[in-house]
């Protein structure tokens, strides 16, 4: 009645002085797309399911998304400084979405080297915009929030839209090892076949 751990489900894989590891029955797939302990995905099945679980969600994420940008553009509340952010930040992750979306039906074509080192360029590209955008409608919050009495800064969406859109970074990247971007194995089923992305 104090709360704590369900152990139902629960058992002692192995321990020692420093670590227990603990293995559950009753954990959810998302549990597993989150896995740090990067052990591969040795079911077809649990393969097939998690990737309808992604497509799923970035569908919606995507639908919704463009529900949000339509909205702002047109009934025009892209007037003020915070719907410009949200319209940017709305934008990047509609544009992550739908490349993440493609990039599994772009896969069927694993003799085109180029095409999937420019998938990963674009998903590493829309990632780091979305995050980034998301940093920049913290700042405004703490400018808008905290210092409520600054002074007006001059080109403000101009410096943020630079920022928010950090093209250099990936372009390094790549500039280093085209290689960085490129095709991985993320599992091995247990019929011998691996699952390349």
């Amino acid at each position: 009645g104090a709360g704590g751990w369900n152990s139902d489900g629960c058992f002692v894989k192995e321990t020692n002085d420093n670590e227990t590891v603990c293995g559950c029955n009753h954990l959810t797939s998302f549990a597993i797309l989150l896995d740090i302990s990067r052990e591969t995905v040795t079911s077809r099945a649990q393969a097939t399911i998690l990737t309808f679980i992604t497509y799923i969600g970035c569908g919606l994420s995507a639908i919704f998304l463009s529900v949000t940008l339509l909205t702002y553009l047109a009934f025009k509340l892209r007037k003020d400084i915070p719907s410009k952010i949200l319209i940017q930040l709305c934008l990047a992750l509609l544009l992550l979405n739908l490349v993440f979306l493609v990039d599994a039906w772009l896969a069927l074509y694993p003799k085109a080297v180029g095409l999937c080192i420019s998938t990963a360029w674009f998903l590493h590209y829309f990632l780091l915009v979305s995050f980034t955008w998301m940093g920049l409608e913290g700042v405004h919050m703490y400018y808008a929030l905290v210092k409520v009495f600054n002074d007006n800064i001059s080109h403000y969406m101009l410096k943020f839209s630079l920022v928010g859109w950090p093209m250099l970074v990936v372009i390094i990247v790549i500039a280093i090892d085209k290689n960085n971007y490129g095709l991985m194995s993320y599992g091995k089923f247990s019929d011998g076949t691996s699952d390349d992305l």
